[in-house]
């Protein structure tokens, strides 16, 4: 298959054995380095006497992480909404929950104002500030693509205004220092599976200029290889609690589907739709036959929003395995464990949906083995 964007396989097509073993070595190596940070222990330390549930402190060294990635990726379009603007329309975003007539107008809009408002001009990277970084994060959620990593953020710029002036500027340079050195290293490490990024944001520029996923669509690679790194360190974090759980989920999305030449049969039920086994070659009709066999649940999402629902859930019952193409990964971790779900995750191995992608939607697909592994059984018997 040949890649809109990504594809974990890479140059060669003959399997994605060689990007899990590219992703495994460089995330011990970000690891590494992470534990060096000092900001990322203080922060584990604050958080665990500001909240009850402390986290955990890889998934605050990702979100040092994050936090540099993404101001060096948007730090200089925050000017361009107030972080107050940016709340009132991330509010606004919040009803694309509450069914497909209102997310059709709210997405309309949103659309309409994504040029004006949100995609200015690439300039110099701006001076580090906390100002600046407070606009980052009001510009953040003003896009409504960056929900949880704006939470995540709100709550690093509360850390760093704890600290005395000068101490929180220093970390917050920090965090842009090792946000370079990964967007430069994850490009040596990872480059080859998201090398036709650039290409489809160039020829598809103009056309996503009103879409309401403009700002989804055309993000960088970084973003890209943060998402890849960000979703292994939430499966090691999180592992032990999913397998814990006394019901598992899978949850896959619609574009891996098979329609057949009657079209996909699927019935909609309260978490999802449902697998009516109506093409045999369906990797949706494999996996639901492999839960009937393993005992868990498997689910189609038709779209990102809707994967959870609305309400929360007793924590540590029911682990949730996602499916999704990266942008969506680390987004949708953070959101499934504030429900209280315990999330795992596994990538698509390209992405093809009509929605975001490709003009008439191509069947994406997944490493089974992977899958399997998540959930802790084996490929066969």
């Amino acid at each position: 298959m040949e890649a809109v964007t990504y594809s974990l396989y890479g140059s060669d097509a003959k399997g994605t054995d060689k990007y899990y073993e590219d992703i495994e070595r460089f995330t011990d190596e970000v690891i590494r380095r992470l534990e060096k940070e000092p900001a990322v222990s203080q922060f584990s330390s604050y958080a665990a006497i500001r909240h009850s549930d402390s986290g955990d402190p890889l998934v605050h060294g990702l979100e040092f992480l994050m936090l540099g990635v993404l101001w060096i990726s948007y730090g200089s379009r925050a000017a361009f909404i107030h972080k107050y603007g940016g709340k009132l329309l991330a509010g606004v975003y919040g009803w694309k929950t509450r069914g497909d007539r209102i997310r059709a107008i709210i997405e309309r809009t949103k659309g309409t104002l994504n040029p004006f408002l949100l995609r200015g001009p690439q300039q110099v990277e701006p001076k580090v500030s906390m100002n600046r970084f407070a606009d980052l994060i009001g510009w953040l959620q003003a896009t409504g693509e960056f929900e949880q990593e704006s939470r995540r953020m709100s709550e690093w710029l509360v850390f760093l205004k704890s600290r005395s002036r000068e101490d929180g500027k220093r970390k917050l340079s920090q965090a842009v220092t090792f946000g370079k050195w990964f967007e430069a290293r994850s490009r040596e490490v990872l480059g080859r599976h998201t090398a036709n990024v650039e290409l489809y944001i160039d020829k598809n520029n103009q056309r996503l200029k009103w879409k309401e996923n403009m700002i989804f669509c055309t993000r960088g690679r970084a973003e890209y290889h943060l998402n890849m790194v960000g979703a292994e360190i939430m499966n090691r974090a999180f592992r032990e609690k999913f397998l814990n759980t006394e019901q598992k989920r899978v949850l896959l999305p619609i574009c891996m589907r098979e329609k057949g030449e009657a079209g996909c049969r699927a019935v909609e039920s309260e978490h999802g739709y449902v697998c009516r086994s109506c093409s045999k070659d369906c990797q949706v009709k494999i996996i639901s036959d492999l839960g009937k066999k393993h005992d868990f649940q498997v689910f189609m999402i038709p779209h990102a929003s809707t994967a959870f629902g609305r309400q929360s859930i007793q924590p540590g019952k029911v682990g949730i395995v996602g499916v999704a193409c990266i942008l969506n990964l680390v987004s949708g971790g953070y959101q499934a464990k504030r429900l209280g779900y315990e999330p795992q995750c596994v990538l698509l191995n390209y992405s093809g949906c009509i929605k975001h992608w490709h003009e008439t939607g191509v069947v994406t697909d997944i490493d089974l083995s992977r899958l399997l592994n998540r959930i802790q059984v084996g490929t066969t018997g």
